[in-house]
């Protein structure tokens, strides 16, 4: 029997040694307890129960609080053309008649702006008819007859005199008796106004195409402005593009046809403005434009004017003066036109002007066209409807600027003249714009003859020159309604 302190020794130093025997092996760590300094406060704990609340620092309080709004600001230069082909189509229906003369009797204003350009332009000018049914009118020009000369299209050239020299007489007033007889196509044409498909049957017609040894009224290195004029909607249909949703008023009329093989499909308005946009070649787009005298307005109850039932929208003008009925037929006393929203997509597309045709002068109508044929645009859409804030019948809100053709470059306002503010790195002139009308100034205009058109319009000597730039800024609308009263 071994003794009672050997036996203490051996688990010492065994190797299998239990955890709670190493205290006692030599292992003299302590736990020792850390006193903070307290205080004790008198009193008796208590708990706030109201509702939690902010505190305000009055000296940062404000109650000036407001939606923010985008600023947009639009861009656009003034390009003018030296050389311009110009493609007039003209509605050919039985109700075209007085439209058509007064077409004709204020066509002075229109070739106006593109004689006394500068610099001067080189244009050729032809007509076509909407009616692609007839196989002796589709696809071809109009011609004219003066004095034993003959043509299919007018062509004017400026002179080394700084005059006009056209193919049509001696003077720019025999260009304007030929169109003349160009435009009055008279109203037998086709029901089913087709200017879209008119207008590229006449593009692509070889016959209408200027080759290297003849030339024709289509020239590869003008620019081309197409004009179409029309009391109804477009109603161009296959073999293009299918577009199943019918818009020309007064109802689909896309039934099927010997010229077209149409099913009841139309032609979408996209393709047509690819059409115009690449007709001068992809990246040209700025080369071509379709502008549009239609009916701007999509007014609805508007008289029939074949005693169709269907519920109409676009315009109205009374012959003796005076307002129209709302709906019922047309009695005679009136003017009609069914709102042309195919023309008015594609030339908004296309970036050309759109005028309304119910109007009882077309001189200013014709003389913005043609100011827009030469590249000197008087009128500027804005891309997003404006938050104006209007102030003694100025636009406030808007604010136009610009930069003339020889205007000098900078970086901040203190590089330009005094007066000046440096806008894309150039000078630039603000221009005030007023609510309405001004001559030599810029107004805005939401409607014009009942139609939308959101634009600047410059009028007289404020018409920005050529090879400016125009920059108009301005908060947008969140609720801006693209419709007039």
């Amino acid at each position: 029997m071994m003794p009672p302190f050997r036996s203490k020794l051996v688990l010492c130093g065994a190797t299998l040694a239990v955890a709670a025997l190493v205290w006692g092996c030599g292992d003299r760590t302590r736990t020792r307890r850390v006193l903070e300094a307290y205080t004790v406060v008198p009193g008796t704990p208590t708990v706030d129960t109201k509702a939690p609340a902010v505190q305000v620092d009055g000296t940062q309080e404000t109650s000036d609080f407001g939606v923010n709004v985008p600023r947009q600001c639009d861009v656009y230069r003034q390009l003018p053309v030296r050389q311009v082909d110009i493609l007039w189509v003209v509605d050919s229906s039985g109700s075209m008649a007085a439209k058509q003369a007064r077409l004709a009797a204020n066509f002075q204003g229109f070739i106006n702006q593109l004689v006394s350009a500068n610099p001067p332009i080189d244009f050729h000018i032809a007509v076509t008819t909407t009616d692609t049914d007839d196989t002796a009118v589709r696809g071809k020009l109009r011609p004219w007859n003066l004095g034993g000369l003959t043509e299919d299209f007018i062509a004017c050239a400026p002179t080394m005199q700084g005059s006009v020299s056209c193919n049509t007489g001696a003077n720019v007033m025999s260009a304007v008796t030929a169109f003349g007889q160009m435009a009055q196509v008279g109203t037998t044409g086709s029901a089913q106004e087709r200017g879209l498909y008119a207008a590229y049957l006449a593009l692509t017609n070889p016959l209408n195409n200027s080759t290297p040894a003849v030339t024709r009224f289509v020239r590869p290195e003008a620019s081309l402005y197409v004009v179409v004029v029309s009391d109804e909607d477009d109603s161009s249909c296959n073999p293009l593009t299918r577009q199943t949703t019918c818009t020309a008023d007064p109802g689909c009329r896309c039934s099927p046809d010997n010229a077209l093989l149409g099913t009841g499909a139309w032609g979408s308005t996209e393709y047509f403005t690819r059409f115009f946009e690449t007709f001068k070649g992809y990246g040209n787009a700025d080369s071509v434009a379709l502008a549009a005298i239609v009916a701007t307005q999509d007014d609805a109850g508007v008289p029939s004017q074949f005693g169709d039932p269907s519920p109409h929208v676009g315009c109205c003008r009374a012959l003796g003066g005076g307002a129209c009925p709302s709906g019922g037929a047309n009695d005679g006393g009136f003017e009609i036109g069914y709102y042309g929203g195919r023309y008015v997509s594609v030339a908004a597309a296309t970036g050309g002007v759109t005028v309304s045709i119910c109007q009882d002068d077309f001189s200013a109508a014709l003389s913005a066209l043609g100011y827009a044929a030469s590249g000197l645009r008087q009128e500027f859409r804005l891309s997003r409807g404006p938050d104006l804030k209007v102030d003694g019948g100025v636009a406030g809100g808007l604010t136009a600027y610009v930069s003339g053709a020889n205007a000098a470059n900078c970086t901040v306002d203190g590089n330009c003249p005094m007066g000046q503010f440096c806008r894309g790195g150039r000078c630039a002139q603000q221009v005030a714009v007023s609510m309405s009308s001004t001559p030599n100034g810029a107004a805005y205009v939401r409607c014009d003859n009942a139609g939308l058109r959101n634009m600047v319009r410059f009028e007289g000597t404020a018409v920005p020159e050529p090879l400016s730039t125009i920059e108009v800024c301005y908060d947008v609308l969140a609720t801006f309604q693209n419709s007039c009263p």
